[in-house]
């Protein structure tokens, strides 16, 4: 009977209770060929080497290679953060910004807070008393200019027995008695036909110096506002160079798409340069008015256009990132846009970009099973396409992103800025599903060529 007993000593097992095992690494009893075969995949620096792993369910091919991919991540450098940016010259067509892990958090911050001090500070310095001095200046001048030509067009009018006033911005004129009491119609009508042809002529002739007037008045009114914009872009451009320089002093390491970056800083720059006027309230309005409501709906457009979405946030690690996608679909693995209803009309813009898992994923590792992606009508192909190709595009509508606006009046589909993502694919089949994969797709051999087999015994 004892030697059909097997008896272990606890002491030589180096542990006390198998509560101490959890968390250790998980060992790859009998699988030394797919041990060494997806080393290999998970550490080669080339491209299509991405691994296909065969197995059997229960085989801990999923779970082993989720260790390995950890390890193999802990190796690598910390990938860069995603923003992406709205497009001044072409708004349909996001900017992709790449930054330094953790900056991309840095700049949405930062321009969130510039958004708010400026919203503050604004208002502010157009109520200052050298500005509001500077502003009077300029209005009294166009002033003395336009009270000088009416005069004269006053003048004009009494020579010619009118009186002339201004109604709501309306010339207005009246013929007058000898004694200069405004004639009643009846009056008008009882004068002699002589001396009302006398006042037809005298009537166009007026009407044609009030048409010279208005023409003499419009470049003055123009050089007037052109003057008091510029005198308001002058008061307002240090406190939005303030701003915007200390982004640019945070974010002074090496960046990549540095100049990138400083050319949308300078075109956000001139965007609320160009818009001063929306920080300022309507003091002719009521603070309900539907004048008031515009003004701050634009403002709230305005900035929106200055908001960073990151979309990839790798602030705080320290490793490369693992992925494991258990639900790939076109709208999770991709990415997607949301769309916001404003009325009827769908709207999309650059901060309803979403990021997919293979984005995440970028400068790591993603682990998928070829079951799920099957699964999903068009998931395949467009992951052929993307492994080919190396660059993603996020588009509208994949995978039920949002709404589609079709006909005349739709806006232009958003078409954000592709991007090159560099990223580890490891995909988990059967061995059937690894041999009808390759006979139906010949393609996938080429992408696949790290083959990570799992024993069954």
């Amino acid at each position: 009977p004892h030697q059909l007993r097997l008896i272990i000593d606890p002491a030589s097992l180096g542990f006390a209770t198998t509560a101490e095992l959890q968390g250790q690494p998980l060992p790859w009893i009998g699988q030394e060929r797919a041990q060494a075969a997806a080393q290999f995949g998970l550490n080669l620096q080339q491209p299509d080497y991405h691994l296909f792993v065969l197995g059997e369910v229960g085989s801990g091919r999923a779970s082993l290679l989720r260790q390995a991919m950890h390890e193999a991540a802990a190796q690598r450098p910390v990938p860069p953060d995603l923003c992406y940016l709205h497009n001044f010259d072409h708004p349909e067509r996001p900017r992709a910004l790449r930054l330094p892990a953790g900056q991309g958090r840095q700049l949405r911050q930062g321009m969130g807070n510039v958004a708010r001090n400026l919203q503050a500070d604004i208002p502010k310095r157009l109520a200052s008393p050298d500005f509001k001095a500077e502003a009077g200046r300029l209005q009294q001048q166009w002033q003395a200019q336009e009270s000088a030509a009416f005069a004269q067009l006053d003048e004009f009018a009494k020579a010619r027995q009118f009186n002339l006033t201004r109604e709501g911005g309306q010339m207005v004129f009246t013929l007058t008695g000898a004694r200069g009491q405004p004639l009643t119609e009846a009056e008008a009508r009882a004068l002699p036909p002589e001396r009302r042809a006398e006042i037809d002529l005298a009537e166009q002739a007026l009407r044609a110096e009030i048409g010279r007037f208005l023409d003499t008045m419009r470049p003055l009114e123009r050089a007037r506002d052109e003057a008091l914009a510029a005198l308001r872009r002058h008061t307002i451009k240090p406190l939005v160079e303030q701003g915007l320089d200390g982004l640019r002093q945070g974010l002074r390491k090496q960046i990549k798409d540095g100049a990138k970056l400083s050319q949308w800083l300078e075109r956000v720059e001139r965007a609320l340069l160009e818009h001063i006027d929306l920080f300022e309230p309507l003091h002719d309005q009521e603070p309900d008015s539907d004048a008031e409501a515009d003004r701050k709906d634009a403002l709230d457009d305005l900035l929106a256009r200055c908001q960073v979405n990151l979309v990839v946030d790798n602030d705080g690690r320290t490793a490369a990132p693992v992925v494991v996608e258990d639900h790939p679909t076109a709208r999770t693995l991709f990415g997607s846009i949301e769309h916001g209803l404003d009325s009827d009309t769908v709207q999309s813009d650059h901060t309803g970009i979403l990021a997919g898992s293979l984005l995440k994923a970028h400068g790591g590792f993603i682990l998928l099973h070829l079951q799920d992606v099957a699964a999903e009508e068009g998931l395949w192909p467009r992951l052929r396409r993307f492994l080919r190709c190396g660059r993603l595009q996020i588009e509208e509508g994949a995978g039920g992103g949002g709404p589609a606006a079709h006909g005349p009046g739709a806006p232009a589909a958003l078409l954000p800025e592709p991007v090159d993502v560099e990223v580890k694919i490891v995909l988990i089949g059967s061995v059937e599903e690894y041999y009808a994969l390759q006979e139906a797709d010949p393609d996938a051999a080429r992408r696949f060529r790290a083959k990570v087999d799992f024993v069954e015994r």
